[in-house]
């Protein structure tokens, strides 16, 4: 595949399952996500009208638009993960770069808006919220009235407001209601409130930590602010005490909250504990109906199912690191002894070819081919999948599973095609690559995110089995749109990753 053609296929594909993800997950509000859509219409179709007009740019063309679309959301998501943190200036500064780079009025005022936060002390931030309040759009004066509502701390004051106006969509808009529903003990009403709108709640969001610490879902709680790396040591024993007041254990949870206000910490933050030293958390158990608690039960068991796929580090998936090494040292070693395309070269390496393995017995092949590349365009997209998918699988299920997955998968995509091959199915090509063994690792997340859906019938799992569902047929479509990639290897690897897993207790595991 050459670069123009790997350019294009990528950004093409990506901008296909971000509209098909749009629809399915119900993230669709019109007008507001009509110009997003439109734009990654625009880079698909860049993508194949540029194929025929410009074959020797489109690839770079369709690549830019993609990027000129998504710079503004990692920005943006590191901008809410900072102010969740509690970094509010580093968070205005992130949505400001944000605005910078994609001047929408949405951008623009969200950037306003932590601009606000960041001021140092209540009166200064309720000052600068009020400021904002001329030239709001429709939706904008209610996420200023909740701001200047949350700084006064008129926790009541919030439920009255929302009685007449409704709530903004969004994860980030419904943690009002549930933080002020909870601060007031008003314990049912909140939980109806996650319930109705259980479609926002994940295993990572301010609002789930929120609504199960003031559910007094301690072993949740703790693990929720635990995945969490970035969040300061304060908060998680702000959010960790209120779960112990709400669970009965207020004992517990006093020192906790005395040990960091006695602390150096900004007066807003030491008021904010000692808030909750004052006013604790109201207990939650005999105050929920069956319903409330059945609705809980599922949420903390989501939750629990899918805390350890949050992103992790080497130290907790050291063979993903590894692999992902092995395979650049080998390419370095093809580019060191020749061109990383020729075929000479990958067969003097170790490539799969089906006479070499009949003939000379060397079925070390079926592995070693598994470690070589042709391209880098090859090289880094197989890279980049085990990268994001394997730090993921190792660390939700351990590295000696996720190894039997990825080597065994790997091998048995090998092995598979190269029956093929033999009866006369496939045509014989030399085959090199790690996209089976890849592949195995999706049909690993498949199964799991299917047991969780069978267990919980969370909407979460359902729209990642949504997901991968969107992947697997683009994917597909690309594989038999371009000839020098397998179908047969991605096939075959997928079943395969389905299968292992289910005999290593993935599917079991997950309904404990």
């Amino acid at each position: 595949m050459d670069l123009q053609t790997f350019l294009g296929v990528s950004a093409g594909s990506l901008s296909a399952v971000i509209i098909a993800q749009t629809f399915v997950t119900g993230a669709y509000r019109f007008p507001g996500s009509l110009r997003y859509l439109l734009a990654h219409a625009v880079v698909i179709a860049i993508a194949v009208a540029g194929f025929w007009l410009l074959p020797d740019y489109y690839g770079f063309l369709a690549a830019i638009a993609l990027i000129a679309i998504l710079v503004p959301g990692p920005l943006m998501n590191r901008a809410n993960r900072e102010l969740l943190a509690g970094h509010n200036e580093r968070a205005a500064w992130f949505a400001r770069a944000a605005a910078l780079l994609h001047p929408t009025g949405q951008i623009r005022f969200t950037a306003k808006l932590f601009g606000a936060l960041a001021e140092p002390t209540r009166e200064a931030r309720i000052a600068a919220l009020e400021r904002l309040r001329s030239g709001t759009m429709a939706g904008q004066d209610v996420v200023l009235e909740l701001q200047v509502l949350r700084q006064k701390h008129d926790w009541q004051g919030i439920v009255d407001y929302l009685k007449r106006h409704p709530v903004p969509p969004g994860p980030d808009a419904i943690v009002f209601p549930i933080r002020a529903l909870g601060e007031t003990g008003q314990l049912e009403a909140m939980v109806a409130t996650g319930a109705r709108n259980r479609a926002l709640f994940g295993s990572g969001d301010l609002s789930t930590l929120v609504l199960l610490a003031f559910s007094g879902r301690v072993t949740a709680t703790d693990a929720l602010v635990a995945a969490r790396h970035d969040m300061p040591a304060w908060i998680k024993a702000f959010w960790q005490a209120t779960a112990l007041q709400a669970a009965g254990r207020g004992e517990l949870a006093e020192p906790l909250l005395r040990g960091f206000a006695a602390a150096t910490l900004a007066p807003a933050q030491r008021e904010m504990l000692t808030a909750r030293l004052d006013r604790p958390a109201q207990q939650a158990e005999g105050r929920l109906s069956l319903e409330a608690v059945a609705f809980l039960d599922t949420l903390e068991t989501h939750v629990q199912r899918n805390v350890p796929l949050q992103r992790a580090g080497w130290r907790t998936a050291p063979l993903t690191y590894l692999l992902v090494l092995a395979n650049c040292a080998m390419f370095g070693v093809e580019m060191l002894l020749g061109d990383s395309t020729s075929t000479e070269n990958l067969f003097r390496l170790g490539g799969l070819w089906p006479n070499s393995v009949i003939a000379d017995h060397e079925w070390w092949r079926l592995i070693s081919a598994m470690f070589l590349h042709a391209g880098p365009e090859h090289l880094i997209s197989n890279m980049l999948g085990l990268f994001l998918l394997g730090r993921m699988l190792e660390n939700a299920i351990g590295s000696l599973r996720f190894g039997v997955i990825y080597l065994a998968g790997g091998l048995i995509s090998m092995g598979g095609v190269f029956a093929l091959m033999q009866a006369g199915i496939v045509e014989p090509d030399l085959l090199v690559g790690a996209s089976g063994a890849i592949f195995a690792l999706i049909g690993a997340i498949a199964l799991r995110r299917l047991a969780d859906f069978l267990a919980t019938r969370h909407i979460a799992d359902r729209q990642s089995l949504s997901l991968i569902a969107i992947v697997l047929v683009i994917q597909a479509t690309i594989d038999l749109s371009l000839p020098q990639i397998s179908f047969s290897a991605h096939g075959i690897g997928f079943v395969a990753g389905i299968a292992l897993a289910w005999l290593l207790g993935l599917a079991r595991a997950s309904r404990r």
